[in-house]
């Protein structure tokens, strides 16, 4: 065979092994739409008898849990913590953070859960959540300095994100200031104060992180006004208003301001815990996966991890331990991820795609803090070294 005929046969080779990846490719992406648009079709009633019964048990919650914290006596107003946690729990992520993806916007039944007329009772501010959250991190999920998620103040969880003396004292400081008041903070990343935190006490300022673009042009006036304006919703409610009708009534003041108090510490725990536990463990995604639409599918698998739990569990994690499903399909109900899982598995199995579980919670926690622990220190390994997917092709 001639020169010549060796590099058209090299030239006709690759062209078949480009459409066979292109035609690949095309397959990878109709089967995971497919999966959406079968749910999607199949929406309807009991995607609102879900919501509504949702709300429904988180009122029942509050009015127990709130009745116990105010009428027992003494330390047996504890009895009535865990009943305001499962209501501020509820509120916040099974309710609030689903319905901030928009899962029932298309319901006209429920136009209460739509998430424009959505009032969430969580002290955070709805437009810069969907910003932050919605536009940018599930777009771009761990993608170095493109996703937020990965930042959350100054968390350093990769090697790439340049080391500071702040980084050695990370692992007490999230455990014991910033994890207890979280959902307190989640403003300073969504509307940009982390970052001037950030460029005023780092030698490099925001190198490493993904920062805010201010889409809406918000002054810093405005800014401030939106922060204090969530945050106090809650912080009036928990320990102005309960605590003052419990003083009025003879009920006790500090006895419902203390229950409150660790009600709601039980809650950002909960939640820090959760969604802390799903991403970071996770390769790097290389910058150009949302360029190609079966790619950027791939990208959601590789970037996000499972953890198992019964249905029951599921509902108290807002369904975040399908946090593949979440990724695949941010915008449909989350009760809907347990079957959705079943489907998406099947196509993972039949295109050797990445699905990756965690055996529980707990184990999802200790492979989170191991890493979040070696990555205080400069010149850290990945303890779960593990090459992007998408990179390996």
């Amino acid at each position: 065979m001639s020169a010549q005929e060796l590099i058209e046969s090299a030239e006709s080779a690759a062209s078949v092994s480009r459409q066979s990846f292109r035609q690949r490719d095309d397959e990878i992406y109709q089967a995971f739409e497919a999966i959406k648009h079968r749910h999607q079709a199949d929406m309807g009633q009991k995607d609102v008898d879900y919501i509504r019964k949702i709300r429904r048990y988180s009122r029942i919650f509050e009015v127990l849990g709130r009745s116990a914290v105010m009428l027992l006596p003494g330390p047996l107003a504890l009895l009535g913590v865990p009943l305001v946690f499962l209501h501020r729990n509820l509120e916040a992520i099974e309710i609030g953070h689903n319905v901030l993806h928009g899962q029932y916007d298309s319901l006209p039944e429920v136009p209460e859960f739509h998430s424009h007329n959505f009032k969430w009772k969580a002290p955070i501010d709805e437009a810069g959540w969907r910003q932050e959250h919605n536009a940018t991190h599930h777009v771009y999920t761990n993608v170095f300095e493109k996703d937020p998620d990965l930042s959350h103040g100054f968390l350093r969880t990769n090697a790439q994100v340049p080391h500071t003396k702040w980084h050695y004292f990370q692992v007490p400081f999230y455990l014991l200031l910033a994890y207890p008041t979280i959902l307190y903070f989640f403003n300073n990343q969504n509307l940009g104060r982390s970052d001037t935190f950030r460029a005023e006490k780092f030698p490099l300022g925001n190198k490493g992180y993904a920062t805010f673009k201010n889409p809406e042009h918000l002054s810093d006036a405005q800014i401030d006004k939106r922060i204090r304006l969530s945050v106090l919703r809650v912080l009036v409610k928990e320990y102005g208003v309960f605590p003052l009708l419990a003083l009025l009534s003879g009920l006790g003041f500090w006895k419902v301001f203390l229950c409150n108090a660790l009600a709601d510490l039980l809650n950002n725990y909960w939640i820090a815990l959760t969604i802390q536990a799903t991403h970071f463990t996770e390769p790097l995604q290389p910058d150009d996966a949302i360029n190609n639409r079966s790619n950027w599918y791939i990208s959601q698998l590789d970037s996000s991890v499972n953890f198992k739990g019964t249905r029951l569990q599921s509902v108290f994690w807002g369904h975040l331990n399908y946090q593949i499903e979440h990724h695949l399909y941010p915008d449909i109900p989350s009760h809907r991820y347990p079957d959705i899982a079943r489907e998406v598995q099947a196509v993972c199995r039949q295109y050797n795609l990445p699905y990756k579980v965690n055996a529980s919670w707990g184990q999802a926690i200790r492979k989170y803090l191991t890493l979040f622990w070696r990555f205080s220190f400069k010149d850290a390994r990945h303890p779960f070294p593990t090459q992007a997917y998408l990179e390996r092709e």
